[in-house]
């Protein structure tokens, strides 16, 4: 997979997918109610406290990782136009709540 295709608590344009591994004040930079973009996917816990930082977000931009489960997400290649997938599994860090920390390629 080409570099830049999976972002992780970066929020500039070109990527592919969006990940937010906790919402401190150093992961959510750049990141604002009015994005739009694409989906964002995150842990249950930090989808609950988001609106808490972000009062106006469009929820249904928020994709949900279970702790402990793989999600799949198919998306194209830019580079190529080739069909990929991505592999995320939210864990528990046990230091902040909600810690997204783990993406595989497949």
């Amino acid at each position: 997979m080409e570099s830049g295709t999976i972002a992780v608590d970066r929020w500039t344009k070109g990527s592919r997918i969006y990940i937010l591994t906790h919402l401190h004040a150093d992961h959510t930079r750049g990141l604002s109610s009015t994005w739009g973009r694409d989906p964002i996917f995150c842990s249950r816990i930090t989808a609950k406290l988001f609106p808490f930082r972000f009062s106006d977000f469009n929820l249904s931009l928020l994709r949900v990782v279970e702790v402990g489960s793989w999600h799949t997400s198919s998306l194209v290649s830019l580079a190529t136009g080739s069909p990929a997938v991505a592999e995320l599994m939210a864990i528990d860090a046990h230091h902040c709540p909600g810690k997204l920390a783990r993406v595989r390629s497949v």
